[in-house]
């Protein structure tokens, strides 16, 4: 689910164990310009609907994804192991494309700590609405509805499912189910990991670039962005805005923790 601590923990084991990293909120401008624009006002979905609708609606635009997800994936040329990562990877999408069960594992929230993380990260969207609250509380009223149907489907097609009561178990929990599938790999040179965090980079640099420009932002801030060393195993971070970002990539430079 949104908020637990997924993409952080991603990150983390990608870096890890130098495995390639498809984030499917990274892309969400890239897929929407191969989608249907949705019409309606921040209002009309944030603010006049019901949670089980926006439940509806964020699984039909997850089903709609997921075949712009396996196009991404079909593409990569990489000997790595691919961790994908994201809300939108239902159950009943990944379960027939599955080798083993325990190539997946879902992680949701406790009710409170759902609505702390979702509540921490600030008003955002909901703040563009008429009515703040309500947008917020159907938020968390969809959030609800979507954990019990992932708790079903998960349960039905017999894939592992982490409950974590706080953000900080998720990394853990995530990285005891997947590093059994990952002992061939250990074992193995990892190959260009260099080229791995560059690509990885340039996927958030356009998300950034083009939140920016849409949201009209004047001020984008810093990320922290991995470092594009060849270290295998590299943990190390960059915190750099985006404007820069774009510069060192058009002066064909890596970006390198000191």
């Amino acid at each position: 689910m949104s908020g637990v601590g997924k993409t952080t923990a991603a990150l983390a084991l990608a870096h890890r164990y130098d495995l390639r990293l498809y984030t499917v909120d990274a892309r969400t401008y890239e897929h929407a310009a191969r989608l249907p624009a949705d019409p309606r006002t921040l209002d009309e979905i944030w603010v006049d609907t019901t949670p089980e609708e926006l439940a509806d609606w964020f699984e039909d635009v997850s089903r709609a994804r997921f075949r712009l997800v396996l196009d991404d994936l079909s593409r990569i040329e990489d000997d790595a192991p691919v961790l994908v990562e994201g809300p939108q990877l239902l159950p009943d999408l990944v379960a027939p494309l599955l080798p083993a069960p325990d190539r997946v594992v879902y992680v949701v929230a406790q009710p409170e700590l759902q609505r702390r993380l979702v509540r921490g990260r600030g008003p955002g969207v909901f703040g563009r609405t008429s009515d703040p609250e309500r947008a917020l509380a159907n938020r968390l009223g969809r959030d609800q509805v979507l954990v019990e149907r992932l708790r079903a489907r998960a349960a039905a097609h017999e894939l592992p499912l982490e409950e974590v009561a706080e953000v900080e178990e998720t990394l853990p929990g995530v990285e005891s189910r997947l590093l059994p599938t990952l002992e061939r790999w250990l074992g193995r040179g990892h190959g260009d990991v260099s080229a791995r965090r560059r690509e990885e980079n340039d996927v958030r640099f356009r998300q950034w670039r083009s939140h920016v420009d849409t949201a009209g932002i004047a001020d984008p801030g810093e990320l922290e962005l991995p470092c594009e060393c060849d270290r295998p195993g590299c943990e190390q971070t960059v915190r750099i805005g985006l404007v820069e970002a774009e510069a060192a990539r058009l002066r064909g430079e890596r970006l390198l923790a000191h």
